[in-house]
C-alpha cells in the first residue's frame, strides 16, 4: 500500500462505519494488493498524526484507553496506486496491534472528514476537548429539528419479568438479560473490553433535560458514562413534537449484532391478516420508553450535555438491541392471537365471537404486564373491526375476497410530495432521493408489483448508495442528476400509486405442471412437466453478448425462455431451478443486477398477461430434469417419459 505523508485534521461528520467496504480502510492485515478492484477504489489512506509539539507520548485519548502509538493513524483519501504486500502504512505485520487500532477506529462511530490543513470555516475552539483518538478532535453533533418541543411520553413501566413468565417459546427470556444483566451485557461486547468509549456532545439538548427527567426517561449522571452519545430529535407524525433519539453507533460497534427480531415479513403479515374476517387494533405508547433498564446498565447510554450528561432509564432508541427486544416482548402479548409490528397490536378472528375472545386474552396480558397501550387514530380502544389501516397498509376483509391496498393518506403524501417532484425534475438532493426510493420500496412490496420493472431506478439508487457508503463523510444535501430512465419507471410507479389499487389475496389454482430450466456455459434448456410425462421442451446456444454472460445472467435467461415459450395455462405454475440466485430474484421480483432484472421483467410481464404466478422451487443440479440437454443432449420426441432426460 502506498504511504501519503500529509497532515491531518478530522472533523465528526456522523456518516456510518460499519458497512463491510468504506473509505475508512477495514483493518484487517491485508495489503490493498489483495483487495478485489471494486473495493480498490474505495480504499483510503495511511497518514502521520500531526506531531506533538512537546516530542512527547500521549498518556491518554480521552476515552478511558490507552493511545495508540508511535505515529500512525488512518486516514480517509481516493483511490491510491496498489502497492505491494508485507507492511501496511509503517504498520507492519503484528495483528495484534492492526486488532488494536481496528477497535478504536471502531470507536469513532461516523464518517472522518479529511483537510490537509485547518478548514478556514472551523477553529479550533469549537472542537470537543474530549477527541476519541489521540491526536484528532472530534466536532460536537450537529443539532437537529431545534425548533420542536420534545413530545412528553408515558412514565408508565412494563413488568418485564411477568412479561417473561407468559413467555412460552422463550424468545423474550433469551434477551432479557440485556435489559436486566449488567454481566450479560459486558459479554456482549466484541472487543471483551465494556470499560468506556469515546465521548460526543449533543447540541441544543440541554433545553430537553427538563422534559427528560419529569418523564423519568432519562436522569443526570453522577459520575462520567462509560458510553456518552450524541442526541438528537426527529419530528413525529403530528408536525409539532419531536422524539428523542440515540445516535448508538458508538456503542453498537462495540457490541455483537443482536439476534433475529423475529419480524414477520411483509408479504407473510399481510397473508395471515388476510386469512381473517375481524381485528382489533392497538399500539404501545411510547412502546420504548416502557422497557426498564437496570441501573447498572444505563451507565453505556449516556447522552453527552453540555454542563452534565444524562443517563437513559429506558430502552434506548438508536441502540441495535433495542428493535429485537421490543419486536419480542409484542410477539408474546400476541401468540396465538394475531401479529405484532414492533408497537402495533393486531388481534385477529376468523369470526366475531373469535375476535373479542381474543382481544380478552390480550387485555389480560397486556394488564398482567403493565403493558400500556392506544387506540391508532380516531378508533375506539378495544374495538373489534373488518377494514382498518396498519404498518401503513389499508385492509378490507369484510368484501367477498379478502384485500389490501396502500394507506391513501400515505400514498398521497408520497405521491404528492416535494421529493417527488423534485426527483423527477432530474435535480434532487440525495436526501430526498433516498426518501422518495425507500417509499418506492414500501410501496411496490404492498400492491405486489414487481421491482424488477424498474431496473434503471435500482441501478441508479444502487450507484448513489454505495457513493454514500464509499464517502467519507456523506453529503446527503449535494444535489445529484437522475437519469431520465430513472425518472420515467419513477413515473409509471407514481401512476401506479396515485391509482393504488386493491390487491386481492390468496393463491390461484395450480397448473398440475412443473417447468424445468437450466443453463450451462454455452447452452440453455426448458422442460415441461405435466401428469408424469414431458409435453413440450425448447433448447439453445448462447450467441453473441449472452455467450460471456455470468452463469447467473445464463440461468434466468433460460428460465425466461421456459416462461415465454412453454407456460400458457393460467394459474400457480411451479417451477424448478438449480441455481439458487435465480430462485430468489424470481421469489422476491428483483435482483441486484441490472441485466437480470430486464430479463426477469420481460418473463414476470408474459406472465401477468397469461395470468400466471410463478412459483420457483431449488432442486439440486443432479435432479435438473433439463440438466442434459444443455450438455449435448437433444430433447426427445414429446410427449416423452421422464427417464427420457436421462
Amino acid at each position: 500500500m502506498a504511504v501519503t505523508w500529509t497532515r491531518a485534521w478530522w472533523r465528526w461528520t456522523g456518516g456510518p462505519t460499519t458497512r463491510p467496504v468504506e473509505r475508512v480502510v477495514r483493518v484487517d492485515g491485508r495489503s490493498r494488493a489483495d483487495e478485489p478492484d471494486d473495493e480498490r477504489q474505495a480504499f483510503g489512506r495511511w497518514v502521520r498524526k500531526r506531531p506533538r509539539v512537546d516530542g512527547g507520548k500521549r498518556r491518554g485519548d480521552g476515552c478511558g484507553r490507552r493511545s495508540l502509538s508511535p505515529t500512525w493513524v488512518l486516514a480517509v483519501g481516493g483511490p491510491q496506486p496498489a502497492g505491494r504486500g508485507g507492511r501496511v502504512g509503517g504498520v507492519g505485520r503484528d495483528a495484534s496491534r492492526l486488532a488494536g487500532l481496528q477497535r478504536r477506529l471502531q470507536g469513532i462511530a461516523g464518517g472522518l472528514a479529511v483537510y490537509d490543513e485547518a478548514p478556514d470555516n472551523v477553529s479550533s475552539s469549537t472542537y470537543s476537548s474530549t477527541p476519541s483518538l489521540p491526536g484528532c478532535r472530534v466536532a460536537p453533533g450537529r443539532r437537529a429539528d431545534a425548533g420542536l418541543p420534545l413530545a412528553r411520553v408515558t412514565s408508565n413501566r412494563i413488568d418485564v419479568e411477568a412479561l417473561a413468565a407468559m413467555d412460552g417459546v422463550g424468545r423474550f427470556r433469551e434477551v432479557l438479560p440485556m435489559l436486566m444483566d449488567p454481566v450479560a451485557f459486558a459479554e456482549a461486547f466484541v472487543s471483551g473490553d465494556a470499560a468506556g468509549g469515546c465521548r460526543v456532545p449533543s447540541r441544543g439538548m440541554e433545553r430537553h433535560r427538563a422534559t427528560l427527567r419529569s418523564c423519568g426517561v432519562a436522569s443526570d449522571a453522577r459520575s462520567r458514562p462509560a458510553f456518552a452519545m450524541k442526541a438528537f430529535t426527529t419530528p413525529k407524525k403530528d408536525g409539532r413534537t419531536a422524539r428523542l433519539v440515540l445516535d448508538a453507533r458508538p456503542l453498537n460497534d462495540a457490541m455483537r449484532r443482536p439476534p433475529s427480531m423475529d419480524l414477520p415479513r411483509l408479504r407473510d403479515f399481510i397473508a395471515e391478516v388476510e386469512r381473517h374476517r375481524f381485528a382489533m387494533q392497538c399500539d404501545g405508547v411510547s412502546y420504548f420508553y416502557q422497557f426498564p433498564v437496570d441501573a447498572s446498565i444505563s451507565r453505556y447510554f449516556g447522552i453527552g450535555m453540555k454542563g452534565c450528561d444524562m443517563l437513559l432509564n429506558v430502552l434506548c432508541m438508536g441502540w441495535s438491541w433495542a428493535p429485537c427486544i421490543a419486536q419480542r416482548a409484542s410477539n408474546v402479548l400476541v401468540r396465538d392471537l394475531g401479529l405484532a409490528w414492533v408497537d402495533n397490536f393486531l388481534v385477529l378472528g376468523g369470526t366475531l365471537d373469535e375476535a373479542e375472545r381474543n382481544v380478552a386474552v390480550f387485555r389480560k396480558r397486556a394488564q398482567a404486564a403493565r403493558v400500556e397501550v392506544r387506540a391508532e387514530g380516531d378508533d375506539a380502544l378495544w374495538q373489534v373491526r373488518s377494514r382498518f389501516v396498519c404498518v401503513g397498509v389499508e385492509f378490507d376483509l369484510a368484501a367477498e375476497t379478502q384485500r389490501h391496498r396502500l394507506d391513501p393518506a400515505w400514498a398521497e403524501r408520497w405521491v404528492d410530495g416535494s421529493g417527488m417532484t423534485a426527483v423527477l425534475s432530474g435535480r434532487a438532493t440525495a436526501r430526498q432521493f433516498a426518501e422518495v426510493f425507500g417509499g418506492a420500496v414500501w410501496a411496490t412490496d404492498i400492491l405486489a408489483v414487481p421491482r424488477c420493472h424498474f431496473a434503471a431506478l435500482l441501478s441508479f439508487a444502487g450507484r448513489l448508495g454505495g457513493r454514500m457508503v464509499g464517502a467519507a463523510a456523506p453529503v446527503w444535501d449535494e444535489v445529484v442528476d437522475v437519469p431520465p430512465s430513472a425518472r420515467r419507471e419513477l413515473g409509471a410507479l407514481r401512476k401506479i400509486v396515485r391509482e393504488n389499487p386493491w390487491v386481492v389475496g390468496g393463491v390461484p389454482e395450480d397448473t398440475g405442471s412443473v417447468l424445468w430450466t437450466d443453463a450451462s456455459s454455452r447452452a440453455w434448456a426448458a422442460l415441461l412437466e405435466a401428469e408424469g410425462r414431458f409435453v413440450d421442451g425448447r433448447q439453445g446456444v448462447f450467441a453473441g453478448p449472452d455467450a460471456d454472460a455470468h452463469i447467473n445472467l445464463k440461468e434466468m435467461l433460460a428460465f425466461a425462455e421456459g416462461v415465454v415459450r412453454l407456460c400458457w395455462a393460467p394459474g400457480a405454475q411451479r417451477c424448478r431451478i438449480d441455481n439458487a440466485a435465480v430462485v430468489g430474484a424470481v421469489a422476491k421480483g428483483s435482483s441486484s443486477s441490472y441485466a437480470a432484472n430486464r430479463v426477469l421483467s420481460r418473463s414476470l410481464r408474459v406472465a401477468e398477461r397469461r395470468r400466471i404466478v410463478l412459483c420457483p422451487g431449488w432442486v439440486p443440479s443432479g435432479e435438473q430434469q433439463a440438466d442434459p440437454h444443455t450438455r449435448g443432449a437433444s430433447l426427445p420426441r414429446f410427449p416423452a417419459p421422464l427417464s427420457a432426460s436421462r
